[in-house]
């Protein structure tokens, strides 16, 4: 059974197929691997959880492994699969439950009629460079066809966000002191799983204190301590399609004044990124936005020695906001739009997973964060790099503060951004 209805995924096929099809030759077969099980090191028989990859399953609903999906300049020939034994029924059921009518043995027939065959999603190993690049032209192709959200993805991501808003909700009454960070995050996933999710999209990042300035916090022992911080990034996802959202919960129930004061700062720079994600906006300047509504917070505490834009310019406020400000988001935590970046600039100091302009459809992460992490603070290097632009002895005062980020999932459209994860209250 797909997660969606069957013309949703022809309508996608043929999306698909007229993007490519004035690209291929006619000598040419366009091969799209769904992939195979990876064997866990030292794991004898034992595989990890198969993932599809993406495009193979957006065309198909299929979560097979061994499957196909092909299409030439003139005929969409569809999915060929390997038949399922009886042996493999019976130790593993029957999840693979799909059979085409078309087998792998029928592909390797096709195959024989073209003389090129390009290969996405598994590389067979033997190709050259000039076909590696040829391939890699399709599979941008193909991304920037499948980041524009159609209606069923917009749909399950919506429903999906008020499966991950029961482990929210179910947080508020759980965060408080002695509870540790791995309580809060069986809480919160329990929660989430009852409500119908299948999984988590990643592993769940729970940090307090100054756990909380670590950017993917591996929940652990530690026990919340009142008067502290806890940073919770946690999701929910079915079949691949998911959420991602952080909120900031204070151990005691109420912010102290310092702390209220970072999370408006970080609040101000969300909610102005959030109203500029726009058709047309490069997603840069979103981010460049968030760092300096955060540049100019930080230097009413007396952190930086220098302007708001010399600041910016050389890259300082990444101590303090040292990632961008999101990332396409949707089938997978990190969809489409990293693998154009093969050159990627830096923003104010920081990598940006997205460099490109927002168009109607997309659905990105807008998570700015302020942290003043200890290793940054304390590291000669980075001290003596920035010792003209940050106030070092005004920043060893905030090393046990911890950080804050807020996050939501923002889908462009032409009447301005939907938060789509809005339930969540933050």
């Amino acid at each position: 059974m797909t997660l969606f209805t069957p013309n949703v995924y022809k309508l996608r096929q043929q999306k698909a197929a007229t993007v490519v099809q004035s690209e291929l030759n006619d000598s040419e077969l366009l091969v799209i691997h769904s992939g195979h099980p990876q064997k866990k090191p030292g794991g004898l028989d034992q595989t990890y959880d198969f993932l599809p990859h993406p495009l193979y399953f957006w065309l198909t609903g299929h979560r097979r492994p061994f499957g196909v999906f092909v299409i030439s300049k003139k005929e969409i020939y569809g999915e060929f699969q390997r038949n399922l034994t009886s042996t493999e029924i019976v130790w593993e059921g029957a999840q693979w439950n799909f059979i085409s009518d078309k087998s792998l043995t029928d592909f390797e027939n096709l195959k024989k009629q073209f003389s090129v065959i390009t290969h996405l999603g598994l590389w067979p190993g033997l190709e050259s460079e000039e076909q590696k690049e040829r391939a890699f032209s399709f599979h941008i192709l193909l991304d920037q066809v499948r980041r524009k959200k159609d209606a069923a993805e917009i749909k399950q991501i919506r429903e999906l966000a008020s499966l991950a808003n029961h482990g929210y909700e179910a947080l508020a009454l759980a965060v408080t002191p002695g509870v540790s960070e791995r309580e809060l995050q069986l809480v919160y996933e329990n929660a989430v799983l009852q409500a119908g999710a299948e999984k988590m999209p990643y592993g769940s990042i729970v940090g307090t204190g100054e756990n909380s300035a670590i950017l993917h916090a591996v929940p652990s022992s530690q026990k919340l301590k009142s008067g502290e911080m806890v940073l919770v990034d946690a999701g929910a996802d079915i079949q691949d399609y998911c959420v991602d959202i952080t909120r900031m919960f204070p151990v005691s129930g109420k912010f102290s004044p310092q702390q209220q004061d970072i999370y408006d700062i970080v609040l101000t720079a969300q909610l102005q990124a959030i109203d500029q994600c726009k058709i047309g906006n490069q997603w840069k300047d979103v981010h460049l936005l968030t760092a300096e509504i955060i540049a100019e917070g930080l230097s009413d505490f007396g952190l930086f020695k220098t302007s708001v834009s010399d600041v910016l310019e050389s890259g300082a406020i990444s101590v303090f906001y040292p990632h961008g400000v999101g990332h396409l988001v949707g089938l997978k935590v990190r969809d489409t739009g990293v693998i154009e970046n093969r050159a990627p600039k830096k923003y104010a100091g920081a990598n940006l997973r997205v460099d490109l302009k927002l168009q109607e459809g997309f659905c990105v992460t807008v998570e700015p964060g302020c942290y003043f992490p200890r290793a940054f603070i304390e590291d000669p290097v980075i001290r003596e790099k920035y010792k003209n632009h940050i106030n070092w002895a005004v920043a060893e005062k905030w090393k046990n503060f911890g950080g804050i980020r807020l996050e939501d999932d923002v889908l462009i459209t032409s009447k301005g951004p939907d938060v789509l994860t809005s339930v969540v209250k933050k």
